[in-house]
């Protein structure tokens, strides 16, 4: 479990800390002040350096992908806007980040440098290059667990050759690695959840999942995913007490469906960290201390660290109305107020969180 964090040059921060790391951690602070930002260097330091993991960040965002694995090409683009990697969005020579953990204890370092070596011309297949993509660069990723560091052909435009058959991430140490799941608002489609629930089933473990969505539907009895596409995006289906007729999840609003991905991916992950960007999002305030319960419960059971976001004073007062009712519990929990004009997140333990909630003191 990371105890503690540091972000260098990554994103839209120069370096920043946060310290005194729980089981469950709620990001808090101003809209863009970077608790996304922070989500994201969890997910690469906790795959170990695996460079497709940037190429899903980069695709979550909806930023212009700087990564190509068709084609054997990297992308035509007029300028660097779309590297937003490193601090200050630059990317030539020297530019680098890095996220380390518990002390530098675990890191990764991502550096760009320019091709002495000549990696485009005998990367195969070939990397091909066009008049106006400026030098050939490479970037370099090593890590406490990297055993052999990554080489990947870039240009001075930001674009990186990253094709899964010229890249191997066979170097990570398997010990670095833990299995992390990123849940957002629009993540964890219904290919991902029926593979998820496929497992449940044959661990006979579904009623946990169903014991979980109760806390938004009181009358449900069972949950079943199809195998047609009968009923739209999801082919998710709910059974009601005193209901003839199955209904599709859509139909009850946003909160089902992600609350079905929370507890499918709590049940899923023993030993992992589990991300979540807005964790109440569809959710109503008067379920939100049951959810905590729920998140708490499930990841000190399972060995799981969870970090999540906020921006609802509702989902803190749930959080401290949790701590109060399961004051055994409280070490597990942590909020940390990101504000990027501090070197560092400023920490509340779960009794600090119950006083200033209690007090109306704002933690946001």
């Amino acid at each position: 479990m990371f105890r503690n964090l540091k972000l260098e040059e990554y994103r839209s921060f120069e370096s920043y800390a946060l310290r005194d790391l729980a089981r469950v951690n709620l990001l808090v602070g101003r809209n863009n002040c970077g608790k996304t930002s922070i989500l994201e260097a969890v997910h690469f330091l906790g795959s170990g350096g695996n460079p497709f993991v940037l190429r899903q960040i980069a695709g979550q965002r909806g930023e212009e992908n700087p990564f190509d694995n068709h084609d054997n090409r990297c992308p035509r683009t007029s300028g660097g806007e779309h590297w937003h990697f490193v601090f200050d969005d630059r990317f030539d020579p020297g530019s680098q980040f890095c996220i380390s953990a518990d002390d530098g204890t675990k890191w990764v370092r991502l550096i760009v440098e320019e091709d002495e070596a000549d990696l485009h011309s005998r990367q195969r297949p070939p990397f091909e290059m066009e008049a106006g993509d400026g030098q050939p660069l490479v970037v370099r990723i090593t890590g406490s667990g990297i055993k052999e560091e990554m080489v990947l052909p870039a240009i001075a435009t930001g674009a990186l050759l990253l094709d899964p058959r010229a890249v191997s991430t066979a170097g990570i140490d398997a010990s670095s690695r833990r299995h992390v799941r990123f849940v957002t608002a629009d993540s964890l489609g219904v290919d991902s959840m029926k593979s998820m629930w496929g497992h449940l089933v044959l661990e006979r473990r579904e009623q946990e999942v169903v014991d979980a969505l109760r806390l938004v539907e009181p009358d449900l009895e069972s949950i079943h995913f199809l195998s047609g596409n009968g009923y739209g995006r999801d082919d998710v289906v709910l059974g009601h007490r005193d209901s003839a007729r199955r209904t599709p999840i859509g139909s009850h609003g946003d909160g089902t469906r992600r609350l079905l991905a929370l507890a499918l991916s709590l049940t899923r992950l023993s030993g992992g960290v589990l991300l979540i960007d807005e964790i109440d999002t569809g959710l109503h305030w008067t379920v939100l201390e049951h959810l905590w319960k729920l998140v708490v419960e499930q990841a000190a059971a399972a060995s799981i660290q969870v970090f999540a976001t906020t921006h609802s004073y509702d989902c803190i007062r749930g959080l401290a109305a949790f701590v109060t009712a399961h004051p055994d519990l409280a070490a597990e929990v942590s909020v940390q107020k990101v504000e990027r004009a501090l070197d560092g997140a400023v920490g509340f333990d779960g009794t600090n969180v119950e006083k200033a909630v209690n007090h109306d003191i704002e933690l946001r």
